[in-house]
């Protein structure tokens, strides 16, 4: 099978739903023994560990477990994470700062330094980062920059922990059609998306998981340090773009035309 996970052990982090749920299920039908990590249980009969990845102490005792259960572990997805959007400088709070760095920020650092004390050699780490830590966008104070530091940390830790041939990357999806996304009534972010991706959809988290998939495979040992999108195009430039031009373009002449 290409890409095949066999004989590979994973830990998931945040796999209880939406994108980390399509993972844990996408490496498991690769042949992936799989541990979920969440503060919620999973519902589909996966090995369990609650833990908060904020608190250090809960994700070294969750990685230790995976290993207990799982014999070993090769393969660590650091993808829980809290999506505070539409905050910006005007309403940020220290609560919410320390909040969001503490499970986006925090909780991938220490998944990468605990995933660095039991990974096998020649293991493999992801971080789930967002398109939102790669270009500004308003409202995000806080998520968007909790997010950019992930995608640095990813950087850091593909540096470190190359000795050991471990490669470290991180994965930025666009708007995936989760419940974070579809849950919220209404959500203004769906049509807005939409009509300003290239491909003029929202993601799915299965297409998220088939890059997991990838990632994590013997085929990429030779992908470390790498931010990759996955978001319709996004991040390459809106297609839709709503200035008005002014008089001389739509007349066809440059500005240094008489």
């Amino acid at each position: 099978m290409t890409f095949s996970l066999a004989g590979k052990a994973a830990l998931v982090t945040g796999g209880s739903s939406g994108i980390g749920r399509a993972i844990a299920l996408r490496f498991r039908e690769a042949g992936a023994q799989v541990l979920i990590v969440d503060r919620t249980p999973t519902a589909d009969d996966f090995p369990f560990v609650r833990a908060d990845v904020s608190d250090e102490t809960e994700v070294a005792n969750a990685f230790d477990e995976a290993v207990d259960r799982l014999g070993k572990l090769d393969i660590a997805v650091n993808n829980a994470g809290i999506q505070p959007l539409g905050v910006g400088f005007d309403s940020v709070t220290g609560d919410l700062l320390n909040r969001t760095f503490g499970v986006n920020v925090n909780g991938v650092a220490f998944g990468i330094k605990h995933a660095a004390r039991v990974l096998t050699d020649g293991g493999r780490v992801l971080n789930t980062a967002s398109f939102v830590g790669m270009i500004g966008t308003p409202g995000g104070a806080a998520y968007s920059t909790s997010k950019a530091a992930v995608i640095h940390l990813t950087r850091l830790g593909a540096i470190e922990l190359a000795i050991r041939r471990i490669t470290v990357n991180a994965i930025s999806p666009g708007t995936i059609r989760t419940p974070a996304v579809t849950g919220i009534p209404d959500n203004p972010e769906i049509p807005f998306i939409e009509k300003r991706t290239p491909l003029g959809r929202l993601g799915e988290p299965e297409e998220v998981a088939a890059l997991a998939q990838f990632l994590a495979s013997d085929e990429a040992a030779y992908i470390t340090g790498q931010n990759i999108a996955i978001d319709g195009g996004l991040t390459a430039g809106w297609t839709d773009y709503d200035l008005v031009l002014p008089a001389n373009v739509r007349e066809g002449k440059w500005i240094d035309e008489p």
